[in-house]
């Protein structure tokens, strides 16, 4: 059967960091009633300044939310879980807006089993961290991983693809699995890239630093990202190993080539080839029926959700 959205008004987020101090300013936005909590007293003291409703507690945070959302460190996932285990209702949806999806899925499904959860990863993070660099238009256009993995409700996913919707960004139906593999390659990789980088130019020496530009600059911009960050993004996902075997056997062909009197300029064509044509794709609006199936297959051809409406229409774009 099609699925008929939920209707999230009450949201509690644990955690307001980056890129759950942004949601609680987004969600504010849309005019629900929405609150967050940390466990930092300054962040959450900073918060409650800025005229942001705050919880004094994980239970306060959670009792009266219809969708709660865990937006901390995934090392601090597993003991937030244990304690919402006794304050969240059974009819709420718990969701989150970690990188990785397995570990968060495996985790809920140890210490929260009856929990109505939908993984969420929301693609829009910056080098900054914290609470001061917390943004409400952080995630204008960008995609939203929304896994549908079961046991998930597809009454659940929607409100929560709704809500992601409201605030800006695009829900990307995946599963946590194919979500993971491609989060290797477009953010793991990119990140210890830079860290390489970052060293490779500290190890030119002063001059080489002296003369960095833009590429060194851009290229190496995510180091600035905190390091138990990245560790938390990259650790434990084994579609980072193959990406990093792809990267190493191109970077060693070319290595080969300059080696052999040869050129980059292979590879220069064919990175640019494929950074052009993720540029300029075309799109296509769509309809997408709204069901399990369809939506995957969406997600699978490189598709979004930018409306859920509340007659069950569902409105997408995909790749033409």
């Amino acid at each position: 059967m099609p699925g008929v959205p939920r209707t999230f008004e009450r949201i509690g987020i644990l955690g307001l960091g980056l890129i759950g101090g942004s949601l609680l300013r987004a969600v504010h936005a849309t005019g629900r009633d929405c609150w967050g909590y940390d466990a930092d007293p300054a962040t959450l003291e900073a918060a409650g300044t800025d005229g942001f409703e705050i919880a004094t507690s994980v239970r306060d945070a959670a009792e009266d939310a219809d969708l709660l959302v865990l937006a901390m460190p995934l090392p601090q996932v597993p003991d937030a879980l244990v304690e919402l285990d006794s304050w969240l209702r059974a009819d709420a949806v718990l969701t989150d807006v970690g990188t990785l999806k397995q570990p968060v899925a495996e985790a809920v499904a140890k210490h929260m089993p009856s929990a109505r959860f939908v993984g969420g990863h929301p693609l829009a993070g910056t080098e900054h961290s914290g609470w001061r660099a917390a943004d409400e238009t952080l995630f204008d256009a960008a995609p939203w991983s929304l896994t549908l993995d079961p046991p998930v409700d597809l009454d659940d996913w929607l409100g929560v693809a709704r809500v992601v919707c409201d605030v800006g960004a695009h829900p990307v139906p995946t599963t946590a699995a194919e979500q993971d593999d491609a989060v290797a390659r477009v953010i793991g990789l990119p990140h210890v890239l830079a860290e390489s980088l970052a060293l490779t130019g500290l190890a030119g020496g002063p001059l080489g630093l002296s003369l960095a530009a833009g590429s060194y600059v851009t290229g190496s911009r995510v180091a600035r990202t905190r390091p138990d960050l990245v560790a938390s993004w990259c650790d434990g996902n084994e579609a980072l190993i193959g990406a990093l075997d792809e990267v190493i056997g191109r970077l060693d062909a070319t290595r080969t080539a300059l080696v052999e009197g040869g050129s980059v300029l292979p590879l220069a064509e064919d990175g640019h080839a494929a950074r052009m044509n993720w540029e300029t794709r075309a799109v296509r609006a769509i309809r997408v029926p709204a069901d399990v199936d369809a939506l995957l297959a969406h997600g699978r051809a490189g598709g979004w959700i930018t409306a859920v409406d509340t007659d069950d229409v569902i409105h997408g774009m995909l790749p033409a």
